[in-house]
């Protein structure tokens, strides 16, 4: 196994699939990110560590390519590696096969280290990066911004009130939420459809306890995009820009 990368494998649960028997783009990145937490643990580095030290993971940026998704029953390999830092970001790739060897889907993710009591961004600590191996860059990586579609048609607009098992332990909405409420602006003929192949999501500001938020979302049906937005009344919380392939029926 190459050098900083961790695995562990994982069988496919019904309640991680939707109607079509696949795996949603919630519970993907969901599966992906225990894998993150577990190499964590296995370190050392456990939540309950960062937060006595005043810290806590925040995740900025997916960037999502699905080939396919996993199935409901099916037994998947995830790896996960952290691949390089500087002094306020954190870059992490994760990856998933079938038991074939087939590469099913991949992500490349961007963390920041938050001060939970001044609820701002801090310099990466030395202690809590180290243990990964991985390389320091200086280098900012330029993530491409996900941007409204040029020919999209706006779809109706739906509002979710933020519950009290919608917030995680960084006291705010965890983020695999907006995932539910962007997909679920669109129709279920769509769904149905049509296969998620790429998705770029972006996380601009916390949402908490009580908050309503709005899941705007825009379509444009000749190049299978779309493009969705998270928003409450104090602005815009986050945004994503998907693309989209016809099922084979």
């Amino acid at each position: 196994m190459t050098e900083g990368v961790f695995s562990e494998k994982h069988q496919v649960l019904f309640y991680e699939t939707d109607r079509t028997k696949e795996t949603t783009v919630g519970m993907l990145v969901n599966i992906l990110m225990l894998a993150s937490q577990d190499q964590s643990i296995a370190l050392g580095l456990t939540e309950e560590k960062i937060n006595a030290l005043g810290y806590g993971w925040v995740i900025t940026q997916h960037l999502i390519e699905i080939v396919r998704m996993p199935k409901y029953g099916e037994q998947i390999t995830i790896f996960t590696k952290a691949d390089s830092y500087n002094r306020y970001f954190c870059y992490r790739d994760f990856w998933i096969e079938s038991q074939q060897g087939e590469r099913l889907a991949k992500m490349h993710s961007v963390f920041v280290l938050m001060d939970q009591q001044k609820r701002k961004i801090a310099r990466v600590l030395d202690e809590l990066i180290d243990p990964y191996n991985c390389e320091y860059s200086a280098k900012v990586e330029r993530m491409p911004d996900p941007k409204r579609l040029a020919q999209g048609r706006q779809l109706p607009a739906k509002q979710y009130r933020v519950r009290f098992m919608d917030i995680d332990s960084n006291q705010h909405v965890n983020n695999v939420h907006y995932f539910d409420w962007m997909i679920d602006g669109l129709s279920e003929d769509f769904l149905l459809r049509h296969k998620l192949l790429k998705m770029n999501i972006k996380y601009k500001r916390e949402v908490h306890y009580g908050e309503m938020v709005e899941s705007a979302t825009e379509i444009d049906e000749a190049k299978l995009e779309s493009f969705h937005v998270i928003k409450t009344v104090q602005g815009e919380s986050c945004r994503a820009r998907c693309l989209w392939q016809k099922r084979t029926m």
